[in-house]
């Protein structure tokens, strides 16, 4: 198991009770999401208490609303690690049954958050909403904290600049920008690369005919940039490679369908087939498009492995 990761309410240790607590989605562990952290953090070290954050595992939206679910900016065991590296000593992950997405907030309170865990203090966004239909908020979580023992911290959203106005960072907005593929503004929100996670799997071999065999991976239920080349670095076997990563249904090649995530490895040699890949993106370098010929193509991955280089060192 993960280290710190408590799977479901039965697990919860007792020296969990006291912590500093934080639900939510987490999804990205994007800079307002760390803000909540920080904020959370700095509580617990005050009063030598643990910080834990609860989440769901799938996230309730694939069950209320399967069919139009938001896709992921961040797979489990990646915002598991993120949330731990953000300040969270215990992350507690709930299966999303529908007796416990039915509660109403005040049992929510009452037979969740006081009994299991007992928190001294939590601490929430602004636009937190919990319980039956999402009918809880921080103002009724405060009113109960007051006589179930616990404090309640608002924190207030962390606001960009953008080239049209302010914009207030979610999960919502990082999502749009990576499906755009504006990927610089996407990592702004985040304060850190997006990451896309999945395990190498055998493609069509055309990457290793043009002299750049690729790493393949599947997208999943993760979010998927917009077609094009970008920049980045891949995680594999305990190591960290310059890759340049091509999104797109290779045009040149002939279409293949959906869209294909690869990566040519800069000076890595060897079969990674089978293993787990984290790619994470710099910054787009340009735009998918035909070439008249494979010799052309091969030219411009030339291109686009030196740029790639250029931007690693």
């Amino acid at each position: 198991m993960e280290q710190g990761l408590i799977q479901g309410l039965d697990n919860i240790p007792g020296a969990a009770r006291g912590c500093v607590l934080t639900i939510g989605n987490f999804d990205g562990v994007h800079l307002g999401h760390r803000r909540i952290l920080d904020q959370a953090r700095r509580l617990a070290d005050s009063a030598s208490r643990a910080v834990m954050a609860m989440t769901f595992e799938p996230p309730p939206d694939q069950i209320l609303r399967p069919l139009d679910a938001p896709q992921r900016v961040t797979p489990f065991a990646l915002k598991c690690r993120l949330l731990r590296e953000a300040g969270a000593d215990l992350v507690i992950a709930l299966p999303p049954e529908q007796w416990l997405l039915e509660m109403t907030p005040g049992s929510f309170i009452d037979h969740i958050i006081t009994e299991r865990i007992a928190p001294s203090a939590m601490v929430e966004g602004r636009d937190f909403r919990f319980g039956n239909r999402r009918s809880g908020d921080v103002e009724s979580l405060t009113e109960a904290g007051r006589s179930a023992g616990f404090t309640v911290h608002v924190v207030e959203p962390v606001v960009l600049d953008f080239p049209d106005g302010p914009r207030r960072i979610s999960s919502s907005l990082i999502r749009q920008l990576v499906s755009r593929g504006n990927i610089q503004d996407a990592n702004r929100c985040l304060g850190r690369e997006f990451a896309m996670c999945g395990v190498v799997a055998t493609g069509q071999g055309q990457g290793r005919l043009l002299e750049f065999p690729t790493a393949n991976i599947n997208p999943g239920q993760q979010v998927c940039p917009a077609d094009g080349v970008y920049a980045g670095k891949a995680e594999i076997q305990g190591r960290v490679y310059p890759a340049a990563i091509s999104v797109g249904n290779k045009p040149t090649l002939g279409p293949v369908g959906a869209s294909v995530v690869e990566a040519f490895l800069l000076d890595a040699g060897g079969d990674f087939y089978g293993r787990e890949m984290t790619l994470n993106f710099t910054a787009r370098l340009r735009d998918q498009r035909r070439f008249d010929d494979v010799a052309a193509l091969r030219a411009q991955i030339a291109k686009d492995i030196q740029r790639v280089r250029e931007l690693s060192r």
